[in-house]
C-alpha cells in the first residue's frame, strides 16, 4: 500500500472512530442526555422518599395507643370536610377570567 492510500485509510479510520465518540450510541452526547435523564430522576426520588418519610410520620402518629388528637382533627377537616358547630364557613366563589 502507498503512503497515500495508507494515509487517506487512517483518516477514514480516525474519523470513524471521532465519529462514534462523539455522536453514536455510546458517545459524548448520548452520555451527557444520560447525566440529565440521571439528575432529574435523582430528584424525583428526593421527592418520593421525602413523601415516603412523612407518611412514615403520620403512620407513628396514628398508631393505636398514640393516636395524636391534633392530626386527627387536621385529617378530619381536610378530607371530611367537618367543621365545629359555632365556626362560620365562607365560601369564595371562582373568579372569571377579564378576558
Amino acid at each position: 500500500m502507498t503512503p497515500k492510500y495508507a494515509a487517506a485509510a487512517l483518516s477514514a479510520l480516525i474519523a470513524y472512530f471521532a465519529y462514534h465518540a462523539f455522536a453514536g450510541e455510546q458517545g459524548l452526547g448520548r452520555w451527557s442526555d444520560l447525566q440529565e435523564e440521571l439528575a432529574a430522576k435523582q430528584a424525583q426520588l428526593e421527592a418520593i422518599q421525602a413523601a415516603n418519610d412523612a407518611l412514615r410520620r403520620d403512620i407513628t402518629r396514628l398508631t393505636p395507643g398514640r393516636v395524636d388528637a391534633d392530626l386527627v382533627e387536621v385529617l378530619a377537616r381536610e378530607d371530611l370536610d367537618l367543621v365545629y358547630p359555632d365556626e362560620i364557613i365562607v365560601i369564595n366563589a371562582p373568579t372569571e377570567a377579564a378576558f
